[in-house]
């Protein structure tokens, strides 16, 4: 890890609850003394967010998938060195609601882009800025299509992952799925269908065991 801070992120589908959890937990470390930055991927900064602008909007000239990955990884590199690793350095937390887990499990297992590339690209962008803990927040697509409004597809949503088929989204699950298989101790599956103040409290005694002294 760099410097002294704390880097952990969030990682699962729209309307799991990430947000909510992020801020319970931005509110605990703060009481604790902490100064925390809360941000998100793509975006967190002026330029990161029109990346994310171009990459997530809808549009008839809508990327590829190997243009979508190389805007993904070129948001992340500019969000890591302009201010995630300085945060670290200064001894701050950094939560971050998704990360390169994110690029695995939708360009890599649901858009089908070799998981070598785009083991290849994060190396290359992260180097070693890496999260000492990932929250998943598991959910099955039923649900998660559910508190979407229950379509299948959301045409008229401005973005554009939200109008994604079932089998897309099913992908999307099984890669983030594989992910806390081959890396157990980072990744932490969260039951998303779990009541917030459950979640919030294993959140809490993750992080608890993983960095005492923190909380």
């Amino acid at each position: 890890m760099l410097g002294t801070g704390h880097f952990f992120t969030f990682e699962g589908p729209d309307k799991a609850g990430k947000s909510t959890q992020i801020a319970r937990l931005s509110q605990r470390l703060q009481k604790a003394g902490h100064e925390v930055i809360v941000t998100r991927e793509p975006g967190g900064t002026e330029l990161c967010e029109d990346i994310r602008r171009l990459v997530m909007q809808p549009r008839e000239d809508k990327p590829v998938p190997e243009a979508e990955l190389l805007l993904f990884a070129a948001s992340r590199a500019q969000l890591v060195r302009t201010l995630i690793v300085p945060a670290l350095r200064q001894g701050k937390i950094v939560l971050c609601d998704r990360f390169a887990d994110s690029t695995v499990a939708y360009q890599g297992e649901a858009r089908g882009l070799p998981l070598e590339t785009i083991s290849y690209l994060n190396e290359f962008c992260l180097q070693d800025c890496r999260p000492e803990l990932t929250f998943l927040f598991d959910l099955p697509v039923e649900e998660s299509l559910r508190r979407l409004g229950g379509m299948a597809t959301r045409q008229g949503t401005d973005d554009r992952f939200e109008q994604e088929d079932i089998r897309f989204r099913e992908a999307v699950r099984q890669g983030f799925l594989k992910v806390a298989q081959r890396e157990p101790d980072r990744v932490k599956i969260i039951d998303a269908t779990l009541p917030v103040d459950e979640v919030t409290a294993i959140i809490l005694g993750e992080i608890t065991n993983a960095v005492p002294g923190v909380l």
